[in-house]
């Protein structure tokens, strides 16, 4: 019995030698690990509730991914990207596969892939329009009619054409209810130092989950932004959008919001200040009194790769009349 168990783990020994090995020297595809390395400390943690402050925080949004690919003909590039979560406070949220996971097909016609990816319109509240710490009202904040990273989506982005590029999508929503359907589109065009962009997305059985209030079931969505970006000489550059999202269905909610960001960099030096504002919704037709907004600004480096920052953010909640001050000081590097 005992040379039995020794054979055994000899032959599995043997067969992970081989296999490592295998997968060591195949050329055939190329792989990359990436990531990124990045954690800052928050003066607290805010909520609704403001007698519910936790105190400061130590934010860790490492993550790591996995990107191959190869030729499958002389016009067809086969690649696939697996990536994992930010590492969170106690490390369950840095799932593999919780961030962009997909297969795709690319070559001179663009590119198209099937998976989790973030969806056109996202992309474009994302970055650089809640940067910096403008999120909390200009992507997830007030009416949200918009999904951001999403699974069972099929994605197509077009190459450039002389400056201008566009993108599709289309899928689920949620993926356990028959009619939870979305999709989307982005175009931009880009000319010397200037961007122009806009985007819009639209669906049926929005985030319906458990029929809860503020999303009920039957609810549909839609939204659309349309923003610039442009660099200006001396190091300066500014940027802005406008954007608009609505719930229809047994709630009829809507809500229009605007970004502002400015930015100059000295050498390795930058000074990022941004404003960001969800004017007053709309219920049913009847204006409500909740708009909120944030102002920030962001004092940071590029160092060999490393990106030290500080930030300040003066946040005004909905129904407050005095602004929250949150303090962030950080250190991100990518790999």
């Amino acid at each position: 019995m005992f040379k039995k168990t020794l054979l055994a783990a000899a032959l599995s020994t043997a067969a992970l030698s081989v296999s490592a090995y295998e997968v060591g020297v195949n050329d055939e595809y190329e792989v990359e690990v990436y990531g990124v390395a990045a954690i800052s400390a928050v003066n607290y943690n805010i909520t609704d509730n403001r007698d519910a402050d936790t105190g400061y925080v130590l934010e860790n949004e490492s993550r790591i991914g996995f990107r191959a690919g190869t030729n499958m003909t002389d016009d067809i590039h086969v690649f696939m990207q697996i990536e994992s979560g930010y590492v969170g406070n106690a490390g369950a949220d840095g799932t593999l596969g919780a961030r962009d996971t997909f297969i795709g097909l690319g070559g001179d016609w663009g590119q198209v892939r099937f998976g989790r990816v973030l969806t056109p319109l996202y992309e474009i509240v994302d970055w650089p329009f809640s940067n910096p710490g403008l999120g909390t009202v200009f992507d997830w904040g007030g009416v949200s009619g918009h999904y951001d990273r999403q699974s069972n989506q099929i994605r197509y982005d077009s190459p450039s054409f002389n400056g201008f590029t566009f993108a599709a999508s289309t899928g689920r929503g949620d993926s356990s209810v028959k009619d939870s359907n979305f999709y989307g589109a982005s175009a931009k065009y880009t000319f010397s130092t200037v961007t122009l962009m806009g985007a819009v997305e639209g669906g049926s059985e929005f985030k319906t989950g458990d029929g809860v209030d503020d999303n009920p079931l039957g609810t549909d969505n839609f939204s659309y932004i349309a923003g610039f970006e442009a660099g200006l000489p001396g190091g300066f550059g500014i940027a802005g959008a406008y954007k608009g999202e609505s719930l229809s269905g047994t709630s009829d909610k809507e809500q229009d919001s605007v970004s502002l960001i400015a930015q100059y960099w000295n050498g390795p030096i930058g000074v990022k200040v941004g404003y960001a504002v969800n004017f007053d919704s709309k219920e049913m037709g009847i204006e409500q009194d909740d708009k909120d907004s944030v102002a920030s600004i962001q004092v940071m480096g590029a160092i060999n790769g490393f990106v030290p920052y500080v930030r300040l953010a003066a946040r005004m909640p909905n129904a407050h009349d005095d602004k929250d001050i949150v303090a962030r000081v950080g250190m991100e590097y990518g790999f």
